[in-house]
């Protein structure tokens, strides 16, 4: 077997494509959890945020529709089906 050569397409730190702008780069990960085993206290800026986040996605699915548009079931079912033409499981169900 060869070695690869030093001068290989695959993309290095600087290649990466990441601009060097630090406020649209994703949030640093900070483990929640010490040396220890312990969970790290949050602060009370973060847990507010925290609650706000989770009450927007409650409102938001609370806005959303309860029923499913027209056709929606029957559509799926043609797609399974469609997907697997050597043994259909819905036909006749739609």
């Amino acid at each position: 077997m060869g070695t690869l050569a030093g001068d290989t397409d695959m993309n290095t730190d600087k290649e990466s494509g990441l601009p060097d702008r630090p406020d649209i780069l994703p949030p640093r990960y900070v483990p929640c959890y010490d040396a220890t085993g312990r969970v790290r206290p949050i602060t009370q800026d973060q847990h507010a945020r925290n609650e706000r986040a989770i009450a927007k996605l409650v409102e938001e699915m609370l806005a959303m529709p309860d029923e499913d548009p027209p056709g929606a079931w029957e559509d799926a079912m043609r797609d399974l089906d469609a997907q697997r033409p050597h043994r259909k499981l819905l036909e006749g169900h739609y």
